[in-house]
């Protein structure tokens, strides 16, 4: 199979959001082992632009769930309780980026701008 059959492949796999039975056993039969591993790679970078992790300190709202939902529409979007790391705030991870709202991050900032301008 050529790159770009393997990567429309993986990327019909993310869109159905799931591999049928069939499928499955035509992956394993007709590509090689290179070609698996590169169906595994688009496939692991599909679901990763695909999917936002949202990690939160307690419980959101159903109101903020709503607005983040209209901040990714067409994306699969993931909740995560992460009391420890988080403390308070919220943090979205999407593609490559991070956006980090976290009281963590927010006086990590603050010390670095207070050591810069001594």
């Amino acid at each position: 199979m050529k790159k770009q059959q393997i990567k429309q492949l993986a990327l019909s796999v993310v869109e159905t959001g799931e591999i049928s039975e069939e499928v499955s056993k035509w992956i394993n039969s007709n590509l090689s082992k290179s070609e698996l591993k590169l169906f595994v790679s688009y496939l692991s970078a599909a679901l990763k632009d695909a999917t936002v992790t949202v990690k939160y300190a307690g419980n959101p709202s159903q109101a903020t769930k709503d607005k983040i939902h209209k901040m990714f529409p067409d994306k699969k979007i993931v909740y995560i309780r992460d009391d420890k790391e988080i403390g308070a705030g919220i943090k979205f991870e999407f593609g490559d980026y991070i956006l980090d709202y976290t009281v963590t991050n927010m006086i990590v900032k603050i010390m670095k701008d207070i050591r810069e301008s001594l």
